[in-house]
């Protein structure tokens, strides 16, 4: 595979308990791939071993490279990350925010003006470009959220892991973000995010991954894996499936 990622026998424990246990799985250029699982299946784990906040044992490569032999600066010119939660510590501009997130190709030098004109860019087409001089410690949830999409889109990385990108927005900015991620994939780039919602999952992914304990149970094809069966191996909650127009649509029995 020349683009993307290659997860291989990934391993990773805390104070001696396991997390995550001989995860293997690609995800190739141009393909968004969507982890569902309950919590605590080692979904955010699972991306923060891929950028190497964490240290897991095992193999993770890409673009074909090693990422255990770069630094940590040209990792971050691979690979952007949104995380779940962050919260701001000081009254930056928004705009200034999203260019920090160039920082890997400016060394000791200052943003120039074309870094600020595509962080603009950026922010208009996330549809939060009225933003731009606001403080950061003044915006909703939602509206940090595609801040810091932004500042991942900005990095121009070929990889872009992002946890629950749709948490804590509406639906309008839930289907805004998932289109801006389609339009990113289209440019070849590898997405994978983790998500709550099984049919948010369905209508916007290439291929989903099913986690439980640490483990891949399924990954594939959204039919393939998205079944009543293995939601309720999952979750161990009965579903009914329903298809139209090609798309599935899933819901809880009551």
């Amino acid at each position: 595979m020349n683009g993307g990622i290659e997860v291989a026998d990934l391993c990773f424990s805390y104070n001696e308990r396991e997390i995550l246990h001989e995860v293997t799985f690609d995800v190739q250029s141009g393909q968004l791939v969507t982890i569902l699982g309950p919590n605590g299946s080692g979904k955010t784990t699972l991306l923060k071993c891929i950028n190497l906040l964490l240290q897991p044992v095992g193999s993770i490569r890409v673009n074909g490279i090693d990422i255990s032999e770069i630094t940590s600066n040209e990792l971050a010119k691979m690979v952007g990350y949104v995380p779940q939660m962050h919260t701001p510590a000081f009254a930056y501009r928004v705009l200034d925010v999203v260019v920090s997130g160039r920082t890997p190709y400016l060394r000791l030098s200052m943003p120039q003006k074309r870094d600020y004109e595509l962080g603009l860019q950026i922010l208009e087409q996330v549809g939060i470009g009225h933003l731009a001089e606001k403080s950061y410690t003044h915006l909703s949830g939602g509206e940090l959220r595609l801040v810091l999409l932004a500042r991942a889109l900005i990095q121009q990385s070929r990889v872009l892991l992002l946890d629950e990108p749709t948490s804590n927005l509406d639906i309008k900015n839930r289907i805004l973000v998932l289109k801006v991620l389609k339009g990113v994939v289209e440019r070849g780039i590898a997405v994978v995010m983790t998500e709550h919602d099984p049919n948010l999952a369905s209508l916007f992914s290439d291929r989903v991954l099913l986690m439980k304990n640490g483990r891949i149970l399924r990954y594939g094809h959204v039919e393939e894996v998205l079944s009543r069966e293995s939601i309720m191996e999952v979750y161990g909650v009965g579903v009914e499936i329903f298809r139209n127009n090609g798309s599935q649509y899933i819901f809880p029995v009551l």
